[in-house]
């Protein structure tokens, strides 16, 4: 039987890009009353295997006001899953546009009175 290894974290990003308030979000039930915004995060983690030299790029949005860290439904979470490309410096650029560009689609995709910093 082959010997299989993990796959291996080559990256990883959390970018702030908004804020919002508790009631432009209706999914944030929070336990504390604050008139603190929430922060809202574009998270990108990749990895690649080392026997195929698979990459695998996922990448979230979410929300964080402290400890809390709630869901949200208005942008997907994405998983993407290729051959990883040759020269580690190649690939490290094309994960680092990946994340730009799901920043960027996920600030379309915020809810309106969201404040956008990116």
């Amino acid at each position: 039987m082959p010997d299989i290894k993990p796959m291996k974290v080559i990256f990883e990003s959390e970018t702030e890009i908004g804020k919002c308030e508790d009631g432009l979000i209706k999914e944030t039930v929070s336990e504390r009353n604050t008139s603190e915004l929430w922060t809202i995060y574009a998270h990108t983690e990749a990895s690649v295997s080392g026997t195929k030299r698979m990459l695998k790029i996922e990448q979230r949005c979410y929300l964080r006001r402290g400890d809390e860290i709630p869901d949200q439904s208005w942008v997907k979470p994405e998983v993407i899953l290729e051959p990883a490309l040759d020269s580690d410096v190649d690939m490290l650029a094309m994960i680092q546009q990946t994340h730009e560009h799901f920043i960027v689609k996920a600030l379309k995709q915020f809810p309106e009175g969201c404040l956008v910093l990116a």
